[in-house]
């Protein structure tokens, strides 16, 4: 099987993209739990975010890599949200 550095580049930045989505998933929960100060919506709007995180990041590893975790790929996906952080 080829490896292609145009295909690589184009996953790298699909999880730079989806790093900037995950941070303003977490912003737009940090929100929620602001405005609605419910006691159990906190622990709830955890567990969505994780098993949201969970399933964006199988599924991009599914469709770009083939279902194949790589490292730097963890890495763009963290970078794209500190990213979204650092300027937004």
């Amino acid at each position: 099987m080829a490896v292609s550095i145009a295909g690589q580049l184009s996953a790298l930045g699909s999880a730079l993209v989806l790093g900037l989505a995950i941070g303003l998933l977490y912003d737009v929960f940090r929100v929620l739990r602001v405005r609605l100060p419910l006691p159990l919506l906190g622990g709830a709007l955890d567990l969505l975010f994780w098993l949201l995180v969970t399933a964006a990041l199988f599924l991009h590893a599914l469709w770009t890599e083939g279902g194949v975790v790589r490292l730097y790929m963890v890495a763009a996906v963290f970078g794209g949200a500190v990213l979204y952080f650092r300027l937004l």
